[in-house]
């Protein structure tokens, strides 16, 4: 039976605990630079569905017009309120001859944090605002 000498024997079972800290520092650092640009690209997915219910009330709102000659300010007449993953809830202003669609994020969603993009337009000449949002 060979025991080997005890004086050279090898711990090499798991990690010392500079290597675990150097780890976890390096995850650390890889997440603190991930996350803000993850967060940003979720807030512009998110936009889809605005630009989704805006245009989908538009096309609505045409319909309306080649029906009855004149624009609806009902949302229950553009098939309703809310946006089709909810996110953004829908208004309109109009009137015999002009429309303007608004989709407002939810105040208490996620997209309420998005910065400057919390509230998106088109009108009857699909005019888009803010442009800055609509990439």
């Amino acid at each position: 039976m060979n025991r080997g000498n005890p004086v050279t024997k090898s711990y090499d079972k798991g990690f010392s605990l500079p290597e675990l800290i150097i780890v976890v520092a390096i995850i650390g650092i890889l997440a603190g630079i991930v996350f803000p640009t993850y967060s940003q690209y979720m807030y512009e997915v998110r936009r889809s569905d605005a630009w989704a219910a805006l245009t989908a009330a538009a096309a609505a709102q045409e319909r309306w017009y080649s029906i009855n000659h004149t624009y609806t300010e009902s949302m229950d007449n553009l098939g309703g309120s809310g946006s089709p993953e909810g996110y953004y809830t829908l208004s309109v202003e109009a009137d015999s001859s002009s429309f303007t669609l608004t989709a407002t994020a939810q105040s208490n969603g996620v997209q309420a944090t998005d910065s400057g993009c919390t509230q998106f337009t088109v009108d009857h000449l699909g005019v888009l605002a803010p442009e800055a949002c609509w990439k």
